[in-house]
C-alpha cells in the first residue's frame, strides 16, 4: 500500500479550468492524498477563495474525492470516482460530480484522459460535464517538467444565474501550459492559462459574476512530503 502524502502551495491566483476562484489574489492550499486498501485512494483538499463572487463569498473550498484506481502491466491507470466540492462560510454553494481518469506513462511521459459530471444540482444550475486531455514530461537530467492540456466544458442552465459559476457565458473550451522545477520536497513552477469565453456574452449583473476567466499567468511554490 503506498503512504499518505501531504502538500502546501502558496500560488498567485487559483485557477480551475480557466476560471479564477480567489478572485484574482494569491491563495494557499493543502492537498493531502491517504490510500486506503490496495486500490481505493481518498483525495482531500482545502484552498482559500479571498471571497471571490463565483462561489457566493466563501472562505475556503474544501473538496473530499474517494477514487478507485486500476492498474495494469501496460502502464495503463483506469479511475473512477467521486468529488464533493463543499464552500465554507456560505449555505446552498456545495455541489457533486462523478469522475473518470484513463491515464499512460510512457518513460519520462504521461498523458491523462479524463471527463467530470456533475449532475443537475440547484447549486451550479443544471448539470455540467467538464472533458479534458493533458500530458506531461520530464526533461532527462534536468529537475524540470513541461506540462500542457485542454478542456471543454458544457451543461444546461435552466435560466439559473448559479450557472454562470462552473460556465460563465455559456459551454466554453480553457488551455494551459506549464513549466515545473523540482528539488527535494520543494516545486517552483509557472503556468499560462486562458479560455474561450467572450466576456460581451457574460451576465455581469449577476451576483455570481467573476470577471477572472481570461489569460492570466501565475506562480506557485509547493512543499511536499
Amino acid at each position: 500500500m503506498a503512504s499518505a502524502s501531504v502538500s502546501l502551495e502558496v500560488e498567485t491566483d487559483r485557477r480551475e479550468r480557466g476560471l479564477g476562484w480567489s478572485d484574482g489574489k494569491p491563495a494557499v492550499s493543502v492537498f493531502a492524498t491517504v490510500p486506503s486498501g490496495n486500490d481505493l485512494t481518498f483525495d482531500v483538499s482545502a484552498v482559500t477563495l479571498r471571497d471571490s463572487p463565483r462561489h457566493g463569498g466563501a472562505d475556503v473550498a474544501l473538496t473530499i474525492a474517494p477514487r478507485y484506481t486500476l492498474l495494469n502491466a501496460s502502464g495503463f491507470a483506469f479511475s473512477a470516482g467521486a468529488r464533493g466540492n463543499v464552500f465554507i462560510g456560505r449555505s446552498g454553494m456545495s455541489y457533486a460530480e462523478i469522475t473518470g481518469e484513463v491515464a499512460h506513462t510512457i518513460g519520462p511521459a504521461q498523458v491523462v484522459l479524463g471527463a467530470d459530471f456533475a449532475p443537475s444540482q440547484k447549486a451550479i444550475g443544471g448539470h455540467n460535464l467538464h472533458v479534458d486531455a493533458s500530458a506531461s514530461v520530464g526533461i532527462p537530467g534536468l529537475p524540470f517538467t513541461l506540462y500542457g492540456g485542454v478542456g471543454h466544458t458544457s451543461g444546461s442552465s435552466r435560466d439559473d444565474p448559479r450557472a454562470t459559476r462552473l460556465r460563465p457565458g455559456g459551454s466554453y473550451t480553457n488551455h494551459y501550459v506549464g513549466v515545473e522545477r523540482s528539488q527535494a520536497l520543494f516545486s517552483l513552477g509557472v503556468r499560462y492559462s486562458g479560455t474561450s469565453i467572450d466576456k460581451h456574452e457574460v451576465d455581469v449583473l449577476s451576483r455570481y459574476y467573476d470577471r477572472h476567466f481570461g489569460s492570466r499567468v501565475v506562480a506557485y511554490l509547493r512543499v511536499s512530503t
